[in-house]
């Protein structure tokens, strides 16, 4: 039972080390969060990992996560009505996969197909 505690209090320690960080890096007039930043890590060691965008009126913008400190994963964006807009795909700094653009009534209208950075095909819906 003695070494149970110690490991228990190791283990809390080493959970709130690596814990994300929540801060409002600016708001609007209003006072609703304009930019919400999620650092992992302390001091400056600390890492941004994640960015939340809002609008005036409290919806999000766009929500991206960063990989050392480069775009990493999918990044959302929004209309001011809350429909998504556009769809990207990072792999470390890099657009990778299929981005995709979508019109203020939800629907796909265009597909942006990325190899490693390079734009290789395009296909406009609006067209079809």
């Amino acid at each position: 039972m003695r070494f149970r505690i110690p490991l228990f209090l190791l283990s809390a320690l080493l959970l709130a080390s690596c814990s994300t960080h929540k801060f409002v890096a600016s708001t609007h007039p209003n006072g609703k969060p304009e930019v919400v930043i999620y650092m992992k890590g302390k001091g400056e060691e600390a890492e941004k990992v994640m960015e939340k965008v809002y609008y005036p009126n409290g919806q999000m913008e766009y929500l991206g996560r960063f990989d050392k400190g480069v775009e990493h994963g999918i990044w959302m964006y929004y209309y001011e009505n809350g429909t998504k807009k556009y769809v990207e795909s990072w792999d470390h700094g890099v657009e990778n996969g299929i981005h995709y653009d979508y019109s203020p009534d939800g629907q796909v209208y265009r597909e942006l197909h990325y190899d490693h950075g390079r734009l290789v095909k395009e296909v406009d819906r609006s067209k079809q």
